[in-house]
């Protein structure tokens, strides 16, 4: 009986259309950007490299391409003068003398940060926006005030909250839910608008616009609820005037955010036991991400582990004191560090990404 012999040509013929698929697939996966080849397409004509569809895929991929810089700000000299501290101020707490050499109480001369803040070397010329002069709001009562909230008038119920809350603070419990109501809207809403909006222009960054109003560019992300590598041109961004000052307030076991007039936010913090968290007047020096901790027998803890007593940041103010995280949440709102000020996680991520280097830290009980 005679043996059939096997069809090579059809089987032939199966193997090199299963290879013309899986060219086909690849080819389609390729042009699609299914598949992470770091290879550019084919030229094209210029119709389709001009087609909606490549200019989007252009555009998220430069937006891909984008990597911030974790802190866009000055670096700290040492051995210059420190920078004059504005006395006439509407301010809460009795101005104290910028004098050189100034030294906190019960500790030595703290370190020092230019008079005028320079951008690192290589980063682009910005020119700050002209300040603008605060009007003063005056007193008013209650009613008014709740009439211009209910007018949509939010920025001058704020002023006039934040007079109340400067200059009356036997009223702060009274108009405490309303303050904390316009503040939200005022810093921590993209609307309504203070100063006219900004408007990106192309190869602009949040990195590159925040320094023009002195304010973090995390902030200004978290301002405008917008990715900071999604932005476009054109597109316009809420922005407000910095920087930011800081109040702590011992005996509250407080940390108050606040401009010139106005009031910004509060956070409760934990404090120095045996009051050695020093008094007196300050400027944030540097700003780090993760910090590595050392403690007084020289051991090391390694960044952003759960031992770590600093937490994911870390600002400081010199002499060995900073504001920083904590792994031990229960000790806010008592005396249990050696001297430097305790936040919860998220107020100190809100705080790191609020301030500058330069900004005022004032400590007081």
């Amino acid at each position: 009986m005679a043996r059939r012999r096997p069809n090579t040509r059809s089987s032939f013929g199966v193997m090199w259309l299963g290879l013309l698929s899986l060219v086909v697939v690849g080819w389609m996966g390729w042009r699609s950007g299914w598949w992470p080849v770091d290879v550019a397409p084919a030229e094209t004509t210029v119709a389709v490299e001009n087609s909606s569809l490549e200019q989007a895929r252009r555009a998220a991929a430069l937006e891909n391409r984008v990597t911030l810089p974790e802190q866009f700000e000055p670096p700290v000299v040492a051995g210059t003068q420190l920078a004059p501290i504005a006395t006439d101020t509407a301010s809460s707490f009795p101005a104290a003398a910028a004098t050189d050499g100034w030294r906190p109480i019960g500790g030595a001369s703290v370190a020092t940060i230019p008079a005028e803040s320079n951008d690192p070397e290589g980063s682009p010329k910005i020119q700050p926006v002209a300040d603008r002069q605060p009007v003063s709001p005056g007193p008013k009562s209650l009613s008014e005030i709740d009439s211009l909230i209910a007018g949509g008038d939010v920025v001058a119920a704020h002023r006039a909250l934040s007079w109340i809350y400067f200059q009356q603070p036997g009223q702060r419990a009274q108009i405490g839910s309303r303050i904390e109501r316009t503040a939200r809207l005022v810093y921590f809403s993209p609307r309504p608008h203070v100063l006219p909006a900004h408007t990106i222009q192309p190869g602009d960054s949040l990195a590159e616009i925040a320094p023009r109003y002195k304010i973090g560019w995390q902030y200004l992300s978290q301002l405008n609820q917008v990715q900071p590598n999604r932005i476009r041109a054109g597109q316009a961004l809420k922005v407000l005037r910095g920087p930011f000052r800081v109040v702590v307030d011992l005996s509250e076991f407080s940390l108050l955010v606040r401009t010139d007039t106005e009031y910004v936010c509060r956070f409760p913090i934990g404090i120095g036991r045996d009051h050695s968290t020093p008094i007196g007047r300050f400027r944030v020096l540097r700003k780090v991400p993760d910090p590595q901790y050392t403690d007084p027998n020289g051991r090391v803890i390694a960044s952003a582990t759960p031992e770590n007593p600093l937490g994911r940041y870390w600002i400081d103010i010199g002499e060995g004191y900073g504001i920083h995280g904590t792994n031990r949440p229960g000790s806010i709102g008592r005396a249990e560090s050696r001297g430097c000020m305790r936040m919860q996680a998220a107020d100190i991520q809100q705080l790191y990404g609020m301030l500058v280097t330069g900004c005022e830290v004032v400590i007081h009980r």
